[in-house]
């Protein structure tokens, strides 16, 4: 078998991520739990623990694992019916029948974009609702204490 794993240094991929997000070691150790004295020690490890190297994934928003056994990004018309499907290593339904099925899934979105769309204007037209209701009620309580006033004047 022919795999093609490559060397990583985890410590400088974490460092080198930690700065293209522009984080602070501090930083880096609130997000992974670490007291911020071990941050150094951390970034100076060749390896870690799965464990660990998950955490830092999570809290740096990158797949550190992906940088040992690259995926090639070229996916057959063959394996995204198979993931398109959720089915198995059978369900090879061919380009045209993914075209059609990757139309129907952007219709699905274009259709629940529109639904958003129409939620966020029934959203506006209610909080604009709000505020003249909100306004009403201050209006009534400025006259109610007029009329509260003028009883005790009379």
């Amino acid at each position: 078998m022919n795999i093609d794993i490559k060397d990583v240094h985890v410590g400088q991929a974490i460092d080198q991520r930690r700065n293209e997000l522009g984080l602070s070691k501090s930083e880096l150790g609130r997000r992974l739990g670490i007291p911020q004295q071990h941050i150094n020690r951390l970034l100076e490890r060749e390896t870690m623990e799965t464990k660990r190297l998950v955490k830092a994934c999570k809290a740096l928003d990158f797949n550190f694992f992906a940088l040992f056994c690259p995926v090639n990004p070229q996916i057959s018309a063959y394996l995204a019916a198979v993931a398109l499907d959720g089915g198995d290593a059978h369900n090879n339904i061919g380009d045209s029948g993914l075209a059609a099925q990757l139309t129907a899934e952007q219709t699905k979105v274009e259709n629940l974009n529109g639904t958003i769309k129409l939620l966020k204007e029934q959203i506006d037209s209610l909080n604009a609702q709000i505020i003249r209701l909100d306004s009403n009620l201050k209006d009534k309580d400025a006259i109610i204490e007029l009329l509260k006033e003028r009883r005790q004047n009379m």
